[in-house]
């Protein structure tokens, strides 16, 4: 079974994850002014804890995410928003076809990071958003590779100015990057350490 798979089972249970999605949420809303789009994409939904946060203002919206369990879990959530236009899919946009529907607004969270090819997911991102659509991302900003215990595959955070300028060779335009979160985690030392999240918005050019 795949390391989020696993994870999925008892993803919901830990409160700071559950205290996290709503900070972040509301700090996502200011940023927005409240705007309300008629199509969005969580991109690395996970269990859909921020986008169920944030799903008033959307006349529609698509959770995707790799984990089959994942999935299954923000299926069974979508149950309690029957009036509510949505879909959940099982997809990985590295490798598995464009799909064809576009949308106003994509954000992720604390998936680029495990994304090896930054360039790529992010021109499908642009490919995938309308014009003038916005792509928020919320993620690690640059650390020394503590964050993650055992074996791990991707980025250790990013630096605001290498990132602004692959989104830029993305044609995003790139309108406001503020730190939104700390996260305070053990590492294997010991001790703890503070782990600082962004918020990232661009805009299809």
């Amino acid at each position: 079974m795949k390391e989020f798979d696993v994870k999925a089972l008892t993803w919901d249970e830990d409160p700071s994850r559950v205290e996290r999605a709503k900070v972040i949420a509301k700090r996502m809303r200011s940023y927005l002014n409240e705007t309300h789009f008629h199509s969005a994409l969580e991109y690395g939904s996970g269990t859909g804890l921020l986008g169920y946060e944030l799903i008033d203002l959307f006349d529609k919206i698509t959770f995707m995410d790799e984990s089959k369990e994942m999935t299954r879990i923000t299926l069974e959530k979508s149950k309690a928003f029957p009036d509510k236009k949505m879909e959940v899919l099982e997809y990985d946009l590295i490798n598995d076809p464009l799909p064809s529907r576009r949308y106003d607004l994509i954000f992720t969270m604390l998936t680029l990071h495990h994304i090896d090819d930054t360039e790529l997911i992010l021109e499908k991102f642009h490919s995938l958003l309308n014009p003038g659509g916005l792509l928020a991302i919320i993620d690690l900003v640059k650390e020394d590779g503590s964050f993650h215990s055992g074996e791990f595959h991707g980025h250790n955070g990013f630096e605001k100015e290498l990132l602004e300028k692959k989104l830029v060779l993305s044609a995003l335009k790139p309108v406001q990057y503020e730190i939104v979160y700390h996260i305070y985690k053990e590492i294997n030392d010991g001790t703890k350490k503070d782990f600082p999240l962004f918020f990232s918005l661009s805009e299809k050019q």
